[in-house]
């Protein structure tokens, strides 16, 4: 199994543990469950944030609030004050401990207060304005326990804030409500788990290829990551539990390292400097751009502006992206058929997650986590795509590596290679002791070839003859092609006598190579044998040199066989 199989199936694994976590998140009210409880609301728009808790109450009383029949969870940027009431029923025998959750970590103000009897008994604020030192439970999600009397209490929310107004609220025990922090826990856990193996499965890419898209990879990943652990609460509430101003400004600000990281990465990832070189060519300046405007808009001070701004351009840079993926593609970018399934599924969570938040389609945990489920396919399948490419890149290297050490024509070794195949079994066998033999090989008369027949016809006796001497070598024989028409012949483990006779078969079987017009072609051919201990390379191959030159003198279409001393011709 690759590496990519394996990452699928992990990805594939880590998503179906996320979902079996979000599928009981909307169950019915029981002992071990939460229940959603917006269906039972009672709603009130306060749009100049006016009323005390005895108004609004006052006002609910007199009917003046509207039942939330239609579920709602999600009311959108608004300035106004949602007031919001449940009526809580008690109809054991003694008081009924329960805790209200509502499920965001982003809303800025969330007041409750107790009403029993018609009367305020006990409020208490939370959300974001409020640490975790001061809150009456130091849940990551803003909640609240209460011990509901008999009879009939009515829970008043007061909620307003600069972010997105989703005010998804639970109910249920304290047994229910652990049981649906650990599942929160595992999600999560679930999550970044599978993010931190992509951030540093990819890291380790980087630093083994020092490509940089290796690194804007990592870079998105972790702004991603960075940008979800703030605004989902875990940073507020693990790392900086004491700082309301920078849990309100960190969010937005991650948000912006985000857009700008998604940008590098989608330049960078993409072969833009080929495909797209207009796009490569700009790249600086559409970095500045970016950088310029998140400072003007930080500059408003406004965060509800800043967060609709970003939203915004959040939208636009999906689409963006999905453009340039599709030129990419147009343009014959390999990567970009990974690129563009992999942001459909990254804009589509998010969509869906934001199609929630505005209240667009119905509120559930699945629509809610659609983001960090899309992102989570988006990123797995990027990395698969990175590592698509380091196997492209991997096999090109090697294809270019054979080719620099083979002949293109003739497909033997080139002279380049010598060293490189050759070195290592001669010192083989100088340590064993073994003897080696060199075949020098100059074709006969091969320049009259090419005058009267042509280079065309003068590389296919190379051919011809290169197809011959593969054919009756063995796979630890070293055949190269050793410059214009001379082969060279690397025997290990061979003696002279061997290597005399290899080098007959070969002088008789070109002599009867056909190449129609051209005739029969001849070879002449020195051989010199040696142990390593008696001899250096160099100086064999020397001898083999003056071998060849022996068998031209002789006339040519010979071998010579070569010793220290006195040549032998046949």
């Amino acid at each position: 199994m690759n590496r990519c199989q394996m990452l699928i199936r992990a990805t594939l694994l880590v998503v179906l543990c996320l979902w079996s976590l979000l599928a009981t998140a909307d169950t019915a009210l029981t002992d071990t469950e939460i229940a959603l409880v917006n269906e039972r609301l009672f709603l009130l728009d306060d749009p100049k944030s006016s009323l005390t808790p005895q108004e609004a109450f006052a006002a609910y009383k007199r009917n003046e609030f509207t039942q939330n029949t239609q579920n709602k969870v999600s009311f959108g940027f608004t300035q106004s004050t949602i007031w919001a009431v449940l009526t809580v029923e008690n109809v054991t025998d003694a008081p009924l401990q329960g805790v209200i959750k509502i499920d965001n970590a982003w809303l800025d103000n969330i007041d409750l207060y107790f009403f029993t009897a018609d009367q305020l008994t006990y409020q208490v604020s939370t959300g974001d304005n409020v640490p975790f030192s001061d809150r009456s439970r130091r849940d990551r999600m803003p909640s609240v326990a209460h011990k509901f009397p008999l009879g009939t209490s009515h829970v008043l929310f007061r909620i307003n804030s600069e972010d997105p107004l989703t005010i998804p609220v639970y109910m249920g025990s304290e047994r229910a409500m652990a049981k649906a922090l650990n599942k929160n826990a595992y999600f999560y856990g679930a999550l970044y788990g599978g993010l931190l193996i992509l951030l540093i499965y990819n890291l380790a890419l980087y630093f083994y290829l020092k490509e940089i898209k290796y690194l804007l990879y990592p870079i998105y990943l972790f702004a991603f990551t960075a940008f979800n652990f703030t605004y989902t609460g875990h940073g507020f509430w693990l790392l900086w539990s004491g700082s309301v101003s920078l849990q309100q400004w960190l969010m937005p600000s991650l948000m912006f390292c985000y857009l700008i990281s998604a940008v590098m990465f989608t330049i960078g990832f993409l072969n833009t400097r080929t495909c797209l070189p207009a796009l490569y060519t700009y790249r600086q300046r559409i970095y500045a751009s970016l950088i310029v405007i998140a400072a003007l808009i930080f500059l408003s001070g406004d965060r509800a502006f800043i967060i609709m701004t970003q939203l915004i351009m959040l939208t636009i840079l999906s689409v963006w992206m999905l453009v340039v993926g599709y030129l990419a593609f147009k343009n014959n970018d390999p990567l970009a058929k990974f690129f563009i399934p992999a942001i459909i599924m990254g804009t589509g969570g998010a969509t869906i997650s934001s199609f929630a938040t505005w209240g667009i389609i119905p509120y559930s945990q699945w629509a809610f986590r659609g983001i960090e489920i899309g992102m989570l396919l988006e990123m797995s399948l990027l990395s698969i795509s990175l590592g698509f490419n380091f196997k492209l890149a991997q096999k090109a290297r090697i294809v270019a590596e054979s080719n620099a050490l083979h002949d293109p024509l003739t497909n033997l070794y080139n002279r380049r290679a010598f060293s490189k195949l050759v070195y290592p079994s001669w010192e083989l066998g100088k340590r064993h002791n073994i003897p080696m033999s060199i075949m020098l090989m100059d074709l006969d008369w091969f320049k009259r070839i090419n005058d009267q027949f042509g280079h065309t016809a003068g590389d296919s006796v190379l051919k011809a003859v290169a197809k011959e001497i593969k054919s009756r070598l063995r796979e630890s024989d070293i055949p190269l092609r050793w410059g214009g028409e001379e082969f060279l012949i690397f025997l290990p483990n061979t003696n002279s006598d061997q290597a005399q006779q290899l080098a007959k078969v070969l002088r008789a079987q070109i002599e009867k190579i056909d190449l129609n017009k051209i005739g029969n072609v001849t070879m002449s051919i020195g051989v010199v044998s040696a142990t390593p201990n008696q001899i250096d390379l160099d100086k064999l191959i020397i001898l083999a040199d003056e071998a060849l030159y022996s068998a031209k003198e002789k006339g040519r279409n010979t071998v010579v066989v070569t010793s220290y001393n006195t040549p032998v011709a046949d």
